[in-house]
């Protein structure tokens, strides 16, 4: 389950290679080292120079791609992403992972740029290059498509969504894939959940929560774990309609067990401003998931009357990292601003639902008291890129406002410190 949400499993943003970790200095400030960016630059540049093989080129363009990402440099890592696809674009047959990998970290920094069809197209071509070199049931294949489906809610066609997620629930049960199943299930009913929710139609709202009330009662053979998740969602849908007995079971059953890592339970939403479109994109409105208006593939949103309606805020180079403990009793602590770029008349709301957050309690297995774990997460101002926000063929951003999450905390975030320390700085080396 990835920490970067309990409840909607996201795939791994970067090649899974360590990039920082947490230290214990003797100051009991918190320390995040890595490779430097001209660490990962001159290794690329080495790698180039000496003829490397494609999958240590990919490798290294990743590697130098992510830490120009953290150090808020977007279109220089999308640039050294886009020179590595050209490179190497040729080899997805031979080196077909190390290519999705490549694809994939492409279409996360496209998101947090707003460019819609970059993003959805290069999680097409994370998905067709493991499609074309594995069996259609591998779990590789299955779990992109998990993907891909994630994207189409995203990008508001959420019966599109539906359909992908029913056929790898089917291709995945028929192989054996019971996990993958499972994700694809739940993931479907939070998202029939969301949108009875928006819509008022208490019939779907039913109908997933009887479907992920099965899931808790008769979890598939070997997916066991996930019956939490489902178990999880449930609760949210009963604290959304005002009854909080089962989020207490379930802290009292985590706790006797013990977790290794952050569950979230509960978290006021995101709340981003409307538009002139009267959209509200990532407002939390839904339970689970930002759920738009239903769109239809090809279709034009009409352009507002107002034509300063139609010009766009400055969403260039406004991000931020929020650093936090999340305590032994899964409560949110030491919530502090770590870095910041732009304007911030945005973070506040951002602030006020990381602070808002209850987790599961931590314990470790035997018993003792956990001393908790130290979280950091990028946050992106930004708005998409329209082709038909004017009534022209021609890209403009958004007026509507988005706010797009990413989970920078270190791979070792489950090696807490012996002794939790006041966070007061964080340096890159």
């Amino acid at each position: 389950m990835s920490r970067f949400s309990a409840i909607w499993v996201s795939a791994a943003f970067f090649l899974p290679v360590t990039m920082v970790s947490a230290e214990k200095p003797a100051d009991k400030e918190i320390v995040v080292t890595g490779a430097s960016l001209a660490d990962t630059e001159r290794t690329l540049k080495n790698c180039l120079a000496g003829n490397c093989s494609p999958d240590a080129d990919v490798r290294a363009a990743i590697a130098h791609a992510e830490n120009q990402f953290v150090a808020g440099e977007y279109r220089d890592a999308k640039t050294t992403l886009k020179k590595a696809i050209g490179r190497n674009g040729k080899y997805r047959n031979q080196f077909p992972v190390e290519l999705s990998y490549l694809y994939r970290a492409s279409s996360r920094i496209a998101e947090h740029l707003g460019e819609t069809d970059e993003y959805r197209l290069r999680l097409l071509d994370m998905r067709d290059t493991l499609r074309s070199n594995f069996p259609a049931d591998d779990a590789r294949v299955l779990s992109a498509q998990l993907e891909i489906a994630d994207s189409r809610v995203k990008l508001g066609y959420p019966d599109n969504a539906l359909d992908i997620y029913a056929d790898v629930e089917k291709a995945a049960i028929a192989a054996g894939q019971n996990q993958i199943a499972t994700l694809a299930k739940l993931r479907a009913n939070l998202l029939i959940y969301a949108i009875g929710e928006n819509e008022r139609y208490q019939p779907d709202m039913k109908r997933a929560r009887a479907a992920l009330a099965e899931m808790v009662k008769r979890p598939l053979p070997g997916s066991d774990d996930f019956s939490l998740i489902a178990e999880v969602a449930l609760a949210r849908i009963d604290r959304r309609e005002g009854r909080g007995d089962s989020t207490d079971a379930i802290m009292r059953r985590v706790l006797s067990r013990g977790v290794d890592r952050p569950i979230l339970l509960s978290a006021d939403p995101i709340d981003v401003p409307k538009s002139a479109y009267g959209e509200r994109t990532n407002s939390g409105q839904s339970l689970l998931l930002n759920v738009g208006p239903r769109r239809i593939e090809g279709e034009s949103m009409p352009a507002p009357q107002n034509v300063l309606t139609q010009i766009p805020r400055n969403f260039e180079d406004r991000w931020m990292d929020v650093g936090f403990w999340v305590t032994a009793d899964g409560r949110v602590d030491d919530v502090e601003v770590l870095r910041t770029e732009g304007s911030g008349d945005w973070m506040k709301i951002v602030i006020n639902s990381i602070q808002s957050r209850q987790y599961a309690p931590i314990r470790n297995k035997d018993g003792a008291t956990h001393p908790g774990f130290y979280m950091i997460e990028r946050y992106t101002y930004t708005a998409r890129y329209m082709e038909d926000i004017t009534g022209s063929r021609i890209p403009r951003r958004s007026t509507q406002a988005r706010i797009e999450r990413l989970d920078l905390t270190p791979e070792n975030f489950d090696q807490p410190f012996a002794n939790r320390p006041k966070t007061n700085r964080q340096t890159a080396s």
